[in-house]
């Protein structure tokens, strides 16, 4: 048996257990006490004092564990004992300087209640590996939990960790699947502080006043903090957050996620210009904007771009001046944006060629406000009601099953057309290979090929016919019902869309969408011309007729027809 146990030593009871996931399986804080002292008890060890530490060992920094070696250098006790090796270390440094103190020997043993280890080469070696095994089973989790956090990022679109100030983490009961959702106490509270803060009304600092004393707002309660009014701190990290508006930030990257919005991205973007800390987009260029990445310049076919401008009319001295980065007071009365009391926001984007294509480009810019109309206005000439819209579409699947008739008497010509090209085909190459004809004197090379190129290419026609004709009335058809559609809703899709669908419907309108002379160029698809001059012939004959009756008539003229036979041309 090795010397040093021979000594009688002095212990320190060290027990750790952190609320991570690396403990799940390790006793409590008590039952590791209850049962250490119970082995000190039956082992006949002095045990000098006893440390409980509710931290994880992931990083250096425990002030317990540091008490406790800093009394060991001082010679207070020279073991200690654990309920396992990785309740003393879980990350290099911890480690190493526990090893370093054997060295030392100002630690003469480690003790567990299945094995001991003492300062000798083949015990430090173990103890090495049990620190080394527990760093490596915390990398492996760290590195499990931050792919399970990436996955849940940009896949789910969810936020992993604790929910922001307003939401709740939920785990369904029955799929066990969690998720962020809107606290029904805080979610409504915050929002109204922020419609508060674009009011411009109140100040930052009265509001959240109101928010704690007033509406008696409380953080959420967590097992050690919550349950106390919002500090200053916190509300002003709430306001700048693009969260709450639906944009997640983390270092790999950023999306929009599922949670619900408190704000709307406009909201927030002002929101920021009142707190006097507008600075640039939370969102990255291409995405920020609608309609860029389809526009082009008009004169030299180079890319679009655009800029956002944010101006304030100072209510104490009413300058205008422009909201840059550096700029959070009035340039003349230096009143701070964030001290001001329902100044005036002016937000303007403008559109304009990046000149790389051509550096002289004499294209000027064209306001959002201004493209907006355009479009809008584009939208509103092939606009139909609901009622014009289910009445075209009717009369479309009527004439489609007309159509089908003829379809079918048009593939039976086709068929037998192409029947006879493949027997005149074989007819030719029996011909050819007749006992009759191995010296050509009845159909020779020459004679074969002439006639069979022909017949090869007419054979192609036909199949490729025979194949098109279906398809052709199926995707006219759809075609029709799906711009009927469009053009009945896309004026409100287009008002009431995102970004992303404001920029779908307008290029859903045509090809080649230039910026010219500050307006904007369209080279719209036949379709939409269609309906633009069947809609004029209608209202043109309705107001001829008396209203109620005027798509029941309609219904009887030629010109439902001949609208809708002029989409097999389309």
């Amino acid at each position: 048996m090795y010397e040093e146990k021979t000594e009688k030593l002095k212990y320190f009871i060290y027990c750790r257990k952190s609320s991570d996931s690396e403990d799940k399986q390790i006793l409590s804080l008590p039952a590791q006490v209850r049962e250490l002292k119970e082995l000190a008890v039956k082992l006949g060890l002095t045990v000098v004092d006893v440390y409980e530490e509710s931290m994880s060992a992931f990083k250096p920094g425990r002030p317990k564990y540091a008490d406790m070696l800093r009394r060991i250098e001082a010679k207070e006790a020279d073991g200690i004992i654990v309920w396992q090796p990785n309740r003393i270390a879980r990350n290099s440094r911890d480690g190493g300087e526990f090893i370093y103190l054997m060295d030392l020997g100002n630690i003469k043993e480690l003790k567990t209640p299945s094995k001991s280890y003492f300062n000798t080469p083949d015990d430090k070696f173990f103890l090495n590996f049990e620190f080394s095994m527990a760093k490596k089973d915390s990398d492996d989790k760290s590195v499990n939990v931050k792919r399970g956090n990436r996955e849940k990022f940009f896949t789910e679109k969810e936020w992993a960790g604790p929910a922001k100030q307003g939401y709740l983490n939920y785990t369904d009961p029955f799929t066990k699947r969690t998720c962020i959702v809107a606290d029904p106490d805080r979610f409504p509270l915050l929002q109204k502080a922020g419609k508060l803060i674009l009011s411009g009304t109140y100040s930052p600092m009265l509001i959240l006043l109101t928010l704690n004393e007033d509406w008696g707002y409380l953080t959420r309660k967590t097992a050690k903090l919550g349950g106390k009014p919002m500090s200053k701190t916190t509300f002003y990290r709430f306001l700048a957050d693009p969260y709450y508006y639906g944009l997640m930030v983390r270092k790999e990257g950023e999306i929009y996620g599922n949670q619900p919005r408190m704000f709307t991205q406009e909201e927030f973007e002002k929101m920021q210009i009142f707190l006097g800390k507008k600075k640039r987009p939370h969102t990255k260029k291409t995405n920020h904007f609608a309609f860029k990445e389809i526009l082009t310049c008009g004169e030299c076919d180079g890319s679009i771009t655009c800029e956002e401008k944010w101006q304030i009319i100072c209510p104490t001295c009413k300058e205008k001046f422009t909201k840059g980065i550096r700029s959070n007071n009035c340039p003349r009365c230096m009143t701070p944006i964030d001290e001001m009391v329902n100044p005036k926001i002016l937000c303007y984007v403008y559109y304009h060629c990046t000149k790389r294509v051509h550096k002289n480009c004499t294209q000027g810019s064209i306001e959002l406000k201004r493209l907006t109309k355009i479009v809008d206005k584009e939208l509103s000439n092939y606009e139909i009601s609901p009622r014009f819209k289910d009445w075209a579409i009717e009369h479309l699947n009527e004439l489609n099953k007309d159509e089908t008739t003829d379809r079918e008497v048009v593939r039976g010509n086709l068929k037998v057309a192409y029947d006879d090209c493949v027997k005149k085909l074989d007819n030719l190459i029996q011909l050819k290979i007749m006992p009759q004809n191995i010296d050509g004197s009845v159909l020779s090379d020459e004679e074969f090929a002439a006639k069979r190129v022909p017949l090869l290419k007419e054979k192609e026609q036909l199949w490729e016919k025979l194949n098109n004709t279906d398809q052709r009335i199926d995707d006219w058809h759809d075609l029709s019902i799906r711009a009927f559609n469009f053009a009945c809703y896309a004026r409100y899709w287009f008002e009431h869309g995102d970004l992303h669908q404001k920029t779908e419907i307008l290029n859903s309108l045509g090809q080649n969408l230039k910026i010219f002379d500050r307006t904007l160029l369209i080279d719209g698809q036949k379709h939409w011309f269609m309906i633009q001059k069947g809609k004029e012939d209608v209202y043109n004959l309705a107001k001829k007729l008396e209203p109620e009756k005027w798509l029941d008539i309609l219904a009887q003229k030629e010109l439902p027809e001949v609208l809708s036979k002029s989409w097999l041309l389309v």
